[in-house]
């Protein structure tokens, strides 16, 4: 026995994703683990850290295995690429804050 729309009680098939008569949304559709995603998700991970953690932990939140991966992949390039960030940004205002040191008088 197929499904019943709940909006319009139309039967619907389970591989539906919304209801072809009233467009109802039946169940949520998986995240895309194509390669071109794959790699938006791993340049804004590299590239804004902290945005790299919000399509991370909606691929681990997946049930398909690759999606998973793609998720785990982002959250740790994410954390390096944060790490790098702060370390890189550190030493520039310690350079700058003992370039800027004024020399006390004798």
């Amino acid at each position: 026995m197929d499904p019943i729309c709940s909006k319009c009680n139309l039967p619907v098939l389970p591989v539906f994703y919304f209801c072809p008569n009233c467009g109802k949304s039946l169940r949520t559709k998986p995240l895309s683990t194509s390669a071109g995603n794959q790699i938006g998700v791993y340049l804004l991970s590299l590239l804004l850290p902290p945005l790299g953690l919000v399509p991370g932990i909606k691929y681990l939140l997946q049930k398909n295995g690759k999606a998973k991966i793609i998720g785990g992949v982002a959250i740790f390039l994410t954390v390096v690429s944060m790490i790098v960030t702060v370390y890189f940004a550190l030493g520039l205002m310690h350079q700058l804050n003992s370039q800027l040191q004024i020399n006390p008088l004798p």
